[in-house]
């Protein structure tokens, strides 16, 4: 078998391709079409271009500012059969460069950024795909809606794959025991940062995920019992709304409004763009998002929350907590009819992220009239520990649980010729003692099929200790054949994810859950996208972080810019 050093597509490096002494490297820019787009001066809707010398490289490079809008440009690709296609992307200190890409034979684009590592700017080759080339076109995008980017483009590299390379890739992308890895999206951020105005741009969300490791979505749809997409749960005080907290707020609203004008369900596009490329979406339930603080509450504040002020959770000392109790039957079922309003669209499951809305139930009226009618006791009067105070709340969202379990089946009843039933994932808390405190019995979901996945996050949002217990975890699950994926922040160093990741296959998790797994940052990508084989990870350990690679930059349009005395000394 092909040995990692022999997998180039482990590190994406341009010289661990075995042809890379034979790549064309395309550094004339200029011949971006159409020619109208492209201009010797920052213009508005065109790419300046600029003459360079770096690295040995002598060219023609593309370049815009954030505000240019410029018009998409094609390259026409040199080459016929696979190639590894990498980009060299211009970048300074003061304006970072993002970018996206798309072949004219691919689904949705994919970004690449880029910053000097050090010095004031330069050019980093950043590895793009391996496609199969016929007459093909590179496009070069500038992101003009919601937050734009400075960017730049000097060169394409491409390099030809050996028959060896083809195959093992090919194989590779294909390997089912791999993709054991789960991605969450929270299915709002994009429409804010990115704001997009087309499936397309909808569908870059995820496009990333293809031929990687990553086999689940979990995508969340919904907050209390609030959606965004056109629905009779959309939250309209969003999709309304004026004013807003932040001017990414107002390119979410002003994404949703023209997707919903062409008839563009964001959510739907989602799930069948995962189906597309093999991948099942769980559509998830945040329990907490009934409100926000201020100056966020009038966008996002639920309408029921607002109309039932005595269905909210109350703490011990009357403290209001800003939930809506599950003790109270019309608050699950008004839950669980948002949640399976996601799940139509043609999602394979429900997911409770537990962790974005804990508690769920606390000392409110509803719970404290069923303790008193089963222990003849004011539960206020107790300790909060007690072992009958728990229980009531793990039967209580256990209820939930099982009302939600009834709900799927049904839908599944529906869906004619599916093969497989509709899962329920739960993402919860590290350890056993902090989940039973908020109700969240996993030994007892897991006993009775109540669950079918079980993800761990550890950072934060109710836990007493940041560990993932696998443990206990493995004693709970595996027996029934639950699913156990410990979840990773984005926020974690690259070094620190790999190592833990293999100390958590190594004590017995089925597989393993990135945060947020979107990123534009190609080296930490293609790292978590290959986390779904252990076998890598100790190599990867071993080696350290990846190397990036930079091009020295000499002269660009005349100006000399590694002399002695730097041009910016006059600014």
């Amino acid at each position: 078998m092909m040995s990692h050093a022999r997998m180039p597509w482990i590190d994406v490096l341009a010289a661990n391709w075995r042809n890379a002494p034979q790549a064309v490297v395309i550094t004339d820019m200029s011949r971006c079409l159409p020619k109208s787009a492209l201009a010797a001066r920052m213009k508005l809707g065109c790419w300046r271009v600029a003459e360079y010398e770096a690295g040995g490289l002598r060219g023609k490079m593309i370049l815009v500012c954030p505000d240019s809008r410029a018009t998409t440009v094609s390259l026409p690709l040199e080459g016929t059969g696979p190639h590894a296609v990498f980009v060299g992307m211009y970048s300074t200190r003061t304006c970072p460069s993002q970018i996206w890409l798309k072949l004219d034979t691919d689904v949705a684009a994919v970004s690449r950024s880029s910053r000097p590592a050090q010095g004031m700017w330069s050019i980093e080759e950043l590895f793009f795909k391996v496609a199969e080339l016929n007459a093909t076109s590179l496009q070069v995008i500038q992101q003009v809606t919601g937050t734009t980017s400075s960017c730049g483009i000097a060169y394409v590299k491409l390099i030809p794959l050996t028959e060896e390379e083809q195959a093992r890739y090919v194989a590779d992308c294909n390997s089912l025991p791999a993709r054991r890895l789960t991605a969450t999206c929270d299915g709002f951020s994009f429409l804010c940062t990115r704001s997009p105005r087309t499936s397309e741009e909808v569908l870059r969300e995820i496009e990333p995920l293809r031929h990687t490791d990553f086999t689940t979505l979990l995508l969340h749809l919904v907050h209390g019992d609030t959606v965004r997409y056109p629905s009779a749960y959309q939250q309209t005080s969003f999709t309304l709304a004026k004013c807003h907290p932040a001017p990414i707020y107002g390119q979410g609203t002003e994404a949703l409004r023209e997707l919903e004008r062409q008839g563009v369900n964001y959510a739907r596009v989602l799930i069948d763009g995962a189906h597309d490329m093999g991948m099942k979406v769980h559509a998830g339930l945040r329990p907490g998002g009934w409100t926000y603080y201020q100056p966020y509450t009038d966008m996002t504040r639920s309408p029921f929350y607002d109309e039932h002020p005595e269905w909210r959770t109350v703490d011990r000392d009357g403290t209001p907590v800003a939930r809506m109790s599950w003790a109270v039957p019309e608050v699950r079922h008004r839950m669980i009819d948002a949640l399976m309003d996601a799940v139509v669209l043609g999602a394979d499951g429900a997911h409770i992220v537990f962790n974005r809305g804990l508690p769920v139930v606390l000392f409110e009226p509803a719970f404290c009239a069923l303790f008193e009618q089963r222990y003849g006791l004011d539960p206020r009067t107790l300790d909060e520990e007690d072992e009958r105070v728990w229980a009531l709340r793990c039967q209580i969202v256990e209820s939930f649980l099982t009302e939600l379990r009834v709900r799927l089946d049904r839908e599944q009843k529906k869906r004619r010729g599916a093969n497989e039933g509709l899962n329920i994932s739960v993402c919860v808390l590290g350890t056993e003692e902090d989940n039973l405190g908020y109700g969240i019995d996993i030994r007892r979901w897991a006993e009775t099929g109540l669950v079918d996945e079980v993800h761990v996050y550890r950072y934060n949002f109710g836990q007493t200790r940041a560990v993932c217990d696998m443990q206990f975890l493995r004693e709970a699950c595996h027996r029934w054949g639950v699913h156990v994926s410990p979840m990773f922040s984005p926020n974690v160093d690259t070094d620190t994810c790999l190592r833990e990741a293999l100390e958590h296959y190594e004590k017995g998790a089925d597989g393993l859950g990135m945060w947020d797994a979107y990123t534009d940052d190609v080296i930490k990508f293609c790292q978590w996208g290959r986390m779904g084989h252990p076998d890598e990870l100790s190599a990867r350990v071993e080696r350290g972080p990846a190397n990036r690679v930079f091009s020295p930059i000499h002269r660009i349009d005349g100006e000399i810019l590694d002399g002695a005395y730097p041009i910016f000394w006059g600014g």
